[in-house]
Parts: structure tokens; C-alpha cells; sequence
């Protein structure tokens, strides 16, 4: 890079885990960036939901900087009992509590769980972030860089911008355009109940089975169970199929009660019931997920995480494929590669190409999964409910679905994209030459 040149302005905008992970990775990757984080919100205000990574996203992390892992090591909560710290879950049936199926992990790694606004607490240390600054568009200034437009009549130039600001992305729409289809999140036809309640009052409910993550499954419905917080807190969600009806709320999150969210899940099981009436006041939290965007990256603007592919929660996914967009872009944005500020677009166009089509599959995958834990399915032999059929069915599927996030091979992506960064730089060069 020019020394004479003025350092790449990069803008982040959201602070969430997705931007808060890329700041901290672009930050160690290329010290030279000038970065800065425009968050819409006054201050954080973190969910206070759990949030888990598998395999793929711990590779992720220790790949980008020992300070995610540092973070996550301080939060996560394993498995309670040291012989199941190599499972990923216990499968139940809701109804009768008989375990169908206990899913290992892959070559032993110990899943965990943390509290999500705990982690971002421990994250948001190293960085710096703008508050109360909501973006309304970006736009190309004419002179290379892109010009953020806020809510509030204030603006701010950026050689580069990511969107990180979540499913609801203004920067998704800005890059797609408001008549594109994929522009806006859909529902998923499904919504849960969330919720964290003390350890102590689950076991006295059900017994400390509850001390490992649990999934209860039953029809059009099921709820799953993990520690948190050293194991003193219990994070439960109780999902539900919405039967086809619409969400004809405004807001995605509203307050509820705990007899609404029983009524829903009558006749669900002794065991996930007695879990279910520990909740008080519940949340009802409607599922969204986005259509396949037509692409993640233009000019200088490019979108990642929940920005560029939200994803249903039931792979327990989301959070962890935004991490690999985080190596993946970090990766590319390095002094190597990004010769000058004009080299950014190739980053983000490299970006595209190689995080698209595993992200977009994730949500498929995802929304898949969330049939089959609920036994939903259109194949005859499963049809009438035979629980025989159905467990086979359901062993058969679960040995494949986890383990395609998890055996993702993140160097040779990244490989992948530095070379394509390189030919999108050459054959634009020749171009202009010609």
C-alpha cells in the first residue's frame, strides 16, 4: 500500500456478535484499516438468549484471533456430566420422555453454551463502537468511497461498508433494492417461547437429566433444553409450528404468559411440561429466515451474518456461519491482498462468490430441520406416525445434517477466495488496458 495514501476506512455497521467478531478479526488482520462501528441502537442491549457454536465455528474463531476463544472460554457451560461432554444432544420423545437418539459430536469435541449477551460483553471490550447512529442508505459519493446516510441528517464516508446489522438489515435492502424479493425476511411458519429459569428449580422438577441439552420432539412442536451461565441457569425454548396461520404482528417479539404458551403445548409429555410451567411471563419470538439474495457484495458494500443469510435456529447455526463469513472476508482484507482502497471491492465480490452458496444452503437446511423435529414429513412411510419409522428415519438424518456445518474445511475456502480475489484484480486490469 501506498504509504502516501491515507489507510482504508472500513464501516462496520452493527454490534452484534457478527460485527463486533469482524472488527476484532480486521483489526489483528490489517492494523493499517481505519475502522469504525456504527451501531442503530442507544446502547447495548444484547438478548439475553443462549447461543452455542459447533465444531466449524470454533475453527473459525481460532483462526481469526485467540481473543474470540479467550471470550467464549470465560462463558461457555458444557455438559454437566463429564461422560456426555461429547454429545451434542439427547433426542427424546416429548410424550413418554424415551430417549430416541444421543448425537455425538464430531471426533469428540465438547459442545457448549453460553449466555449470548455474556459473550458480547466480554467481545465489546477491545472495540470502539458509534451508538444511536441508524443507517438509511449508502450511496456511492462519486470519488470511490461510499457515503453513510443516518437516521438523524448526519453522514459519514467509508472506503468499504459491511452490513452487519442483523435480520432486519437496512443494508440489505439498500444493496438489493426495496422490489427485490429477497430484501426482507420471511416467516417461517414457526415460532418459540425462549426463556432462562434457575438449574436448581429444573432438576427439583424433572431430575438432572436436565443438566445436559435435551430436545423433547413431538408433533408440530418441540422444546429444547441447555446450561448456561456455569450451569446455575437453565436457557429453554419451546417451538411450535404455526399451522399455516401468518404472524400478524408488527414487532417479531412480544410478551406473553405462561398459560398461552401451556395451552399450546398440551399433551407434550410430563417431563417437558414440568420445564414449561417453571416459565413465567415467557417471550414469544416469531421465526424469520431471508430468501437466496442474488448476492451479498456490490461496488463497495457487502452484507454478513443474519445481514446476508438469517437462518432459522434449528441447527443451532446461525451464529457460527457468521464467524465463517468473518474468517473468510477478514482473510481477504488483509495488506497482502488490499493494495489500495480500490482493491476492497474485490474482497467483498471474492466474499460473494465463496460464502453464498454454503450460507444460503444453511437456511434450507435449517428450515428442513425444523420439520424434522417436529415429524413433519411428506414421505409415506411416515405418514401415519409410526414411531418405529419414524426413529430410524430420524437416526438416518441426523447423521448427516450436523455434521455438514460442522466438516467445513475454512482454509481451503479461503484459498479458494484469495485466488478468485486475484483473478477478479487481473481481469479488471486487463480490461482497462484493453
Amino acid at each position: 500500500m501506498d504509504s502516501s495514501s491515507p489507510p482504508p476506512s472500513i464501516a462496520i455497521i452493527g454490534a452484534g456478535i457478527a460485527g463486533i467478531t469482524l472488527a476484532i478479526a480486521l483489526s489483528e488482520h490489517n492494523p493499517s484499516f481505519c475502522l469504525t462501528i456504527y451501531e442503530s441502537r442507544p446502547e447495548f442491549s444484547e438478548i439475553s438468549a443462549g447461543v452455542g457454536f459447533g465444531p466449524n465455528a470454533l475453527r473459525a474463531m481460532s483462526l481469526i484471533s485467540p481473543k474470540l476463544i479467550s471470550a467464549y472460554d470465560q462463558v461457555k457451560t458444557p455438559n454437566q456430566w463429564p461422560e456426555k461432554d461429547h454429545l451434542w444432544y439427547d433426542f427424546r420423545w416429548s410424550d413418554t420422555g424415551k430417549l430416541i437418539l444421543q448425537v455425538e459430536s464430531e471426533k469428540g469435541f465438547a459442545h457448549c453454551n453460553a449466555s449470548r449477551v455474556h459473550l458480547l460483553a466480554k467481545l465489546v471490550d477491545t472495540v470502539k463502537v458509534e451508538f444511536a447512529n441508524r443507517v438509511i442508505d449508502v450511496q456511492a459519493d462519486g470519488t470511490g468511497k461510499s457515503r453513510i446516510m443516518f437516521e438523524d441528517g448526519t453522514g459519514a464516508l467509508a472506503d468499504g461498508v459491511v452490513g452487519c446489522d442483523g435480520i432486519r438489515s437496512a443494508c440489505r435492502r439498500i444493496l438489493l433494492g426495496e422490489n427485490e424479493q429477497s430484501a426482507r425476511a420471511v416467516y417461517s411458519g414457526k415460532y418459540a417461547y425462549r426463556k432462562v429459569v434457575e438449574m436448581k428449580k429444573a432438576i427439583e422438577a424433572v431430575g438432572r437429566e436436565v443438566e445436559n441439552r435435551q430436545m423433547y420432539l413431538g408433533k408440530g412442536a418441540h422444546v429444547l433444553t441447555f446450561a448456561i451461565r456455569g450451569g446455575k441457569m437453565l436457557n429453554v425454548v419451546a417451538f411450535k409450528d404455526g399451522g399455516g396461520a401468518p404472524w400478524t404482528q408488527r414487532q417479531w417479539v412480544i410478551p406473553s404468559s405462561r398459560e398461552a404458551l401451556l395451552k399450546d403445548f398440551e399433551g407434550c409429555g410430563d417431563k417437558a411440561t414440568k420445564i414449561l410451567e417453571l416459565i413465567d411471563e415467557p417471550d414469544k419470538w416469531a421465526l424469520f429466515n431471508h430468501l437466496p439474495a442474488p448476492t451479498y457484495a456490490k461496488a463497495n458494500l457487502c452484507i454478513l451474518g443474519d445481514a446476508a443469510h438469517a437462518s432459522t435456529p434449528h441447527l443451532g447455526a446461525g451464529a457460527g456461519c457468521a464467524i465463517e463469513d468473518v474468517h473468510l472476508l477478514s482473510g481477504l482484507l488483509i495488506p497482502s491482498l488490499i493494495k489500495s482502497a480500490a482493491d476492497i471491492k474485490y474482497a467483498f465480490l471474492a466474499y460473494d462468490t465463496l460464502r453464498r452458496p454454503r450460507s444460503q444452503e444453511l437456511v434450507r437446511r435449517s428450515r428442513e430441520q425444523g420439520h424434522l423435529l417436529e415429524l413433519e414429513s411428506k414421505l409415506p412411510d411416515l405418514a401415519d406416525g409410526n414411531r418405529n419409522a419414524w426413529e430410524e428415519h430420524f437416526k438416518r438424518e441426523m447423521d448427516v445434517r450436523p455434521r455438514w456445518v460442522w466438516g467445513v474445511d475454512l482454509e481451503s475456502m479461503l484459498a479458494k477466495a484469495k485466488e478468485l480475489f486475484e483473478n477478479l484484480k487481473r481481469e479488471e486490469g486487463s480490461a482497462v488496458k484493453i
